[in-house]
């Protein structure tokens, strides 16, 4: 079956359409373009990343009108295990880019697609977290080949606001650190036998996701 082209119009339309967002995915150009790249890696690349998201965030959040920026709160956060200075995982860079009250606004939007992101659809846990993803091209570095995933919400999102804790805690606490850390290698068994999900839900029993998950998991978007 052809794979049906939608204009910016009709998928901007489409994100303010919670109904409209649960038939629409593109599950298999993304894992088609993961290749090699789901393998765990122990010695991530962090301040090639780290520069790449510099340089991204930069070209972005500079197509995007000031008073659009200030009037919507618009901040951008590096997330996942590609912002934890040590820590394993793979290679494929995360991004926040937050905003304070939905839809989000159309300028936003405009930046990312500009940038040549495609629009993945609505992630699983709520239909105002919209997903953006593009192949990275940086030849002749590790991080080439691989896909950048950016989530676009509002700033009280609950699983948002995870992440930054994540992020945080285990930059600043070493016990955070190695609970987090240990549970991931413990659950990469799952990554090498291609099951991307019960990867990821491994990675989530240990202890510090699991507080976090009561912290902010009643948090949801506003709806309006």
């Amino acid at each position: 079956m052809e794979e049906v082209q939608y204009t910016n119009d009709q998928l901007y339309e489409m994100i303010q359409d919670p109904e409209k967002l649960k038939s629409y995915n593109m599950e298999k150009k993304v894992i088609a373009g993961m290749g090699g790249h789901m393998e765990f890696i122990h010695d991530m690349p962090y301040d090639e990343i780290k520069q790449f998201i510099g340089e991204e965030k930069e070209a972005i959040l500079s197509n995007i009108p000031a008073e659009i920026v200030a009037d919507n709160e618009v901040t951008w956060e590096h997330v996942g295990s590609t912002s934890i200075k040590g820590m394993p995982g793979t290679l494929f860079p995360d991004s926040l880019i937050l905003y304070k009250k939905y839809p989000p606004p159309r300028e936003v939007f405009d930046a990312l697609m500009s940038a040549g992101f495609d629009f993945y659809g609505a992630g699983p846990l709520h239909s105002a977290d919209l997903w953006f993803l593009k192949k990275v091209q940086r030849e002749g570095t590790r991080i080439d080949g691989g896909l950048f995933k950016i989530h676009l919400t509002p700033s009280d999102f609950g699983a948002s606001r995870m992440l930054i804790e994540t992020r945080d805690r285990c930059n600043n606490n070493p016990a955070d650190f190695e609970d987090y850390k240990n549970s991931k290698v413990k659950a990469a068994e799952h990554l090498a036998a291609g099951n991307i999900m019960e990867y990821k839900r491994a990675k989530g029993s240990c202890k510090l996701l699991q507080e976090l998950n009561k912290k902010y998991g009643e948090t949801t978007p506003p709806k309006n």
